[in-house]
C-alpha cells in the first residue's frame, strides 16, 4: 500500500495566536510532556542549570525564569552574570535541560570539565516533538533556542564519543524576529551532518514575537522533518540513531551579535510534548520511494537502455521506478533500487543521467526544498539548477526553475 510523504496539514492564515494542538495525536502515543501550568519547575523533568559542567561557577549557569498564564517564561536581565566567561565570553543564558551530565556538548574543545552526577529527566530516540511558543521582541544580539544534543552513552567523554549530534529545532535570532532558523551538526558523529546544515527563511505566517506559534520536529530513522503551525517546512534526510536530551533557553550574544540595552529579554513556552508513533520506528520501513512529478503525475524511472532518467508510467519491473534517499552532509542522493545507480548531471548534458558515480561527486547531490505539498531538488554543484519536466520530453531535465513551476515539484511516495 502506498502512503504519501511530506503532506502538510492546513494552517491558519490570519495573524493571530496558533491554538494549541490537542494532546491526543492520531497514530501516536504521548510519551513525555510538560504543560507548564504550575508555579514551579518540575525538577523530576528538568534542571534549571545550563551545561554547568563547563562553568567554573555553576551558579552563574542558573536560569532566570517564572511561570505566567500557563507558560514558562525564560528571561535574561541586565545584571545577570555570563554563564561561563572562561569558555563562552560574555554570553548570558537562562535554560532548562532534561539532563545533567559531564562532557556533554563540548563546544569549545576544552579539557576543563567540572564533574557532575549524571541525571536524566528525559532522554529519547525518535518521536514527534512539539512546543508552542512566543518569541522575544527585544532586538539586538542574542536568540532563543530549542535544541537537542546526544547523550554520549557510548563513552564517558566528549573526545571519543560518536553520539554527539546537535539538532537546533528553533534557533531564531532577536535581530531576525520574523525568520525561523534551524540547524544541525554531528560534531564527532561521522554518520550525521559532517558539516553544519543551517536553514533560515521567513516564517510562513504571523508574527512570532507577538503571537504564539507551534514549532515541531518529526524524528525518524530516515529523516528530520520540521513543522511550523503544523505545516511541513523543511527536511533533513538522515538522522542520529542514539538518545538525545533537550534544552530550552534564551541567550545574549552567542554568535548572533552584540546585545542591546532592552531588558529583560524573554520568551514564552506554553508546553513541551513528545509523542511516539504507534507503528514504531523501523529503519527500513520507508527506504524505498516512488518519485512523482506534480505537473505530469508521472514517475521518474530508469530504462537500462537509455543514459538519461525517464519519466512516465511505472515500468513492468517497478524497481526501476523505486528510489532510495541517502543523506550526504545535508544533501541527498537519489539511488535507484534496481540498478544501484544515482541521478547525476556530471556531463552537463541538460538532462538528468544515471550512473555509479562516487559519493563525493556534488553532481549527484541535491538540496531539498519544500514547496507547498511537494519537494524541489536543486543540484549542489550547479546551485541554481533543479530537476524538472518542463519540455515534456519524457526525460528528466535540469535548469533554472521558479518555485511555482509544477514541473519542478516532486512527491516522494513511500512504498
Amino acid at each position: 500500500m502506498m502512503t504519501f510523504i511530506g503532506m502538510m496539514l492546513p494552517m491558519k492564515v490570519q495573524a493571530a495566536d496558533m491554538p494549541a494542538n490537542p494532546v491526543d495525536k492520531p497514530g501516536y502515543t504521548l510519551d513525555y510532556a510538560d504543560e507548564f501550568n504550575g508555579d514551579s519547575l518540575d525538577k523530576s523533568k528538568w534542571t534549571d542549570y545550563y551545561l554547568p559542567h563547563w562553568s567554573k561557577n555553576p551558579e552563574n549557569a542558573k536560569a532566570n525564569y517564572r511561570f505566567e498564564n500557563g507558560c514558562l517564561v525564560e528571561y535574561i536581565t541586565k545584571d545577570q552574570q555570563a554563564w561561563s566567561p572562561e569558555h563562552d565570553g560574555t554570553v548570558k543564558s537562562s535554560a532548562i535541560m532534561s539532563f545533567d551530565k559531564s562532557w556533554i556538548h563540548n563546544f569549545s574543545g576544552t579539557m576543563d570539565n567540572q564533574d557532575r552526577n549524571t541525571w536524566y529527566g528525559y532522554k529519547t530516540k525518535y518521536g514527534y516533538f512539539e512546543i508552542r511558543a512566543k518569541l522575544a521582541n527585544c532586538g539586538g544580539g542574542g536568540h532563543q533556542a530549542w535544541w537537542m544534543v546526544g547523550m554520549q552513552q557510548d563513552t564517558n567523554d566528549w573526545f571519543n564519543s560518536k553520539q554527539t549530534g546537535e539538532i537546533d529545532i528553533l534557533e531564531t535570532f532577536f535581530s531576525t524576529p520574523n525568520a525561523w532558523r534551524t540547524a544541525a551538526y554531528g560534531w564527532n558523529d561521522p554518520n550525521f551532518q559532517t558539516s553544519w546544515w543551517i536553514n533560515q527563511d521567513a516564517v510562513p505566517q504571523g508574527n512570532p514575537t507577538e503571537e504564539f506559534h507551534i514549532y515541531a520536529m518529526d524524528w525518524t530513522p530516515n529523516s528530520l522533518k520540521f513543522y511550523y503551525d503544523n505545516q511541513l517546512v523543511r527536511v533533513i534526510y538522515g538522522s542520529p540513531d542514539y538518545e538525545m536530551g533537550t534544552i530550552l533557553n534564551i541567550y545574549t550574544d552567542a554568535g548572533s551579535g552584540e546585545h542591546n540595552d532592552v531588558w529583560p529579554k524573554e520568551w514564552y513556552v506554553d508546553y513541551y510534548r513528545v509523542w511516539k508513533s504507534d507503528k514504531g520506528y523501523d529503519k527500513n520501513e520507508t527506504e524505498e520511494y516512488l518519485l512523482r512529478n506534480h505537473q505530469t503525475g508521472k514517475y521518474a524511472y530508469i530504462d537500462p537502455e537509455k543514459a538519461n532518467v525517464q519519466y512516465g508510467d511505472i515500468p513492468e519491473n517497478e524497481d526501476y521506478a523505486k528510489w532510495k534517499v541517502e543523506n550526504v552532509d545535508g544533501y541527498v542522493r537519489l539511488k535507484n533500487i534496481a540498478t544501484d545507480e544515482y541521478m547525476h548531471i556530471e556531463n552537463l548534458s541538460g538532462y538528468v543521467e544515471h550512473g555509479k558515480v562516487p559519493s563525493t561527486y556534488w553532481s549527484a547531490q541535491w538540496s531539498v526544498k519544500q514547496v507547498d505539498n511537494y519537494l524541489k531538488f536543486t543540484n549542489r554543484w550547479q546551485i541554481d539548477k533543479s530537476i524538472h519536466t518542463e519540455d515534456m520530453k519524457s526525460v528528466l531535465q535540469y535548469g533554472e526553475c521558479p518555485d511555482t513551476w509544477w514541473t519542478s515539484q516532486w512527491q516522494l511516495i513511500d512504498m
